[in-house]
């Protein structure tokens, strides 16, 4: 039997995880997780992707206000009752959202303690944002409401770590503790407590997982590393399951997983046995810096680009934020996944260098 074994959410997303013992189940996610949000000076959102730091710091609920407590930093009373009007395009990674701006001090302890210019903002109840593909709503998490992890499953990869990890590297909403590990690749629905779930996708991986959430310090390659060794399929490293709630009520540590509808579990390898197999060399021109490189159909185009010290920006390095976007002028590659883009950025041939794989001598402008 499987059950529900811890609760999370993020109230500030990428900020430290608060673990309760029951959850209202909203269309958007759970109550009150990742609401708050912080942005850049372009409106883009700021995560631990690019400021691990922000997984130290630490939110308390208090009546309507929120405390918010970080290392070196004065205690910060957020009141939503003195929020101004201001609404303001946001971008969650392709997504633009209309969210509302909190306050120019909340803004400047922010700043203060990340280095960097940033503003906080509040999904408020006109707010929008859409699953991707779907019509249902989602806060401001990454692509979905709630993210699932099995604890049988973190218990087998920490037998192939010399430094083992906990839940919480992988920032989930629900924990499971399951029967086997990966036994929910063959989940399709489930219902805990009051809430049924669809499984929308198994989760892909990115640079995030490697930080530790108890010391906000990122790790050299692990525990990605060891994933891309067993949980490789089809370009992603995957590790927890995406949930969509179909409907509203509340979930409770205890509460048993049923499983209403299975399905056929993915066939995942090792990321470098896989590409071992049909590994031949190609072209890569790199218009901008008038370079051509010996490169290869196996490796994604960022990856080989960094190895030749071509300079392409980045952020996610998982195809959702758009930053390392390159123009394709010749050639073909195969798209692993390309959410970070817009439907006129992809007729004009963008593609995303942190997702792509060349099939062929390409060319390639930045």
């Amino acid at each position: 039997m499987q059950t529900l074994s811890d609760i999370y959410i993020y109230p500030i997303k990428s900020v430290k995880a608060i673990s309760q013992p029951a959850a209202q189940v909203e269309e958007k996610g759970l109550s009150f997780d990742r609401r708050y949000m912080l942005v850049d000076k372009q409106g883009k959102f700021i995560t631990g992707r690019t400021q691990p730091q922000l997984t130290q710091v630490q939110v308390q609920f208090s009546q309507n206000t929120l405390l918010v407590n970080a290392p070196n930093m004065p205690t910060l009373i957020i009141n939503p009752d003195d929020f101004g009007k201001e609404m303001k395009k946001t971008q969650v990674w392709s997504d633009q959202v209309d969210a509302l701006h909190c306050r120019s001090d909340y803004d400047l302890w922010f700043s203060d303690y990340l280095k960097q210019d940033c503003r906080l903002f509040y999904f408020v109840e006109q707010t929008k944002r859409l699953v991707k593909n779907k019509q249902t709503q989602v806060s401001f998490a990454d692509g979905y409401p709630l993210l699932l992890i099995n604890q049988a499953s973190v218990d087998l990869l920490n037998a192939r770590l010399e430094t083992p990890v906990t839940a919480l590297h992988f920032r989930p909403n629900i924990v499971v503790k399951g029967d086997f590990p990966f036994v929910e690749d063959t989940w399709s629905r489930i219902k805990i407590g009051e809430v049924e779930f669809e499984v929308s996708k198994p989760c892909s991986r990115c640079l995030f997982i490697n930080v530790d959430p108890e010391t906000g310090i990122a790790g050299s390659n692990e525990p990605l590393a060891t994933l891309e060794k067993f949980r490789y399929y089809q370009g992603n490293v995957d590790f927890g399951l995406n949930l969509i709630p179909l409907n509203q009520g509340m979930i409770r540590t205890g509460d048993e997983i049923q499983v209403t509808a299975a399905q056929g579990a993915p066939f995942y390898s090792s990321q470098l046995e896989e590409q071992a197999g049909s590994k031949k060399s190609v072209e890569i021109h790199y218009q901008g810096a008038d370079i051509t490189i010996s490169g290869n159909n196996q490796q994604l185009l960022l990856d080989q680009a960094e190895q030749a010290g071509i300079d392409i920006p980045y952020s996610c390095r998982g195809g959702k934020c758009g930053r390392c976007k390159v123009k394709l002028l010749e050639g073909e590659v195969i798209t692993l996944n390309n959410e970070g883009l817009n439907d006129s950025e992809i007729e004009q041939g963008y593609i995303l260098a942190c997702s792509c794989i060349p099939l062929s001598d390409i060319s390639v402008a930045h």
